[in-house]
């Protein structure tokens, strides 16, 4: 049974893996080539360019753009990560502090647990919870700590206060990755000239094969809309991992695997 369920799996990442490249920008560049190509055809309209331009105006500015979202990714990975081991990190020194029952570090864990729950939601969008709501439980977790001050001795005082402000850091970086996407200047610009593409090739593209031949005829408009599909689908693959944390690609963050859970409070 769970070799079925798994060969399922495989197969629905298969497809998620397709269709993260594929969308309606596809279906319109390879139309848009098509009909560019068959009206340079019909009209003998010849342009010769060289193909660097290609590179110039679209490899390189996609490829940094995809760069740049690729380090966006890591960078949150890093971060997340950072987050979960200071929360475990703040519960350790609290359950560690003389005179701090059980009860009163299991609440503060919930709190930090609840803390976790606010921020995965607002940076998934699955709820409406805002880094105004989390600033408001930042000074919560604050006022708690406090109510427990004269039980610390300095050198706990002084890890407590650290490692607390190291948890806050973690979150406002993370919210800064959400709400700064990578340039959006570049990519509305490596778009734009993306659907211009088919102007700059297509006539190179019939100049070099014999319109007669069946077979060269074929090749060419492979070739013709190759192009163009593999520009568009790096454009959205780009796009598909802007957003390290929406859930809506493959290369999100995989929260489950992340997320501290219940089973690791201390006893």
């Amino acid at each position: 049974m769970s070799k079925i369920l798994k060969n399922g799996n495989q197969k629905n990442i298969k497809m998620r893996v397709i269709s993260s490249a594929i969308n309606f920008r596809m279906l319109l560049i390879v139309i848009e080539t098509l009909i560019i190509y068959f009206f340079y055809d019909k009209f003998n309209f010849s342009l010769h360019i060289d193909f660097t331009i290609l590179s110039i105006a679209i490899v390189f500015p996609l490829v940094f753009s995809i760069t740049s979202a690729y380090q966006k990714r890591q960078e949150s990975i890093g971060e997340f990560n950072s987050f979960r081991n200071k929360i475990i990190e703040l519960s350790n020194l609290v359950r560690a502090v003389d005179g701090i029952g059980k009860k009163a570090y299991g609440a503060f864990f919930s709190d930090l647990l609840k803390l976790q729950k606010n921020v995965l939601d607002h940076l998934t969008d699955f709820s409406e919870t805002n880094m105004a709501v989390i600033r408001k439980q930042r000074k919560e977790i604050f006022y708690t700590l406090e109510g427990y001050k004269k039980h610390y001795n300095e050198r706990e005082k002084d890890s407590i206060i650290r490692v607390k402000n190291e948890l806050f850091e973690c979150v406002e970086k993370l919210n800064t990755l959400k709400v700064h996407a990578t340039p959006i200047s570049l990519r509305m610009y490596c778009l734009i000239f993306i659907y211009l593409s088919p102007l700059v090739y297509n006539s190179h593209i019939l100049a070099s094969f014999d319109k007669n031949n069946f077979l060269e005829l074929g090749v060419s408009l492979f070739f013709s809309v190759i192009i163009g599909f593999i520009f568009m689908a790096l454009y959205n693959i780009q796009e598909y991992i802007e957003d390290p944390f929406d859930q809506q690609g493959l290369d999100d963050l995989k929260f489950n695997e992340m997320l501290v859970g219940e089973n690791e409070i201390l006893e």
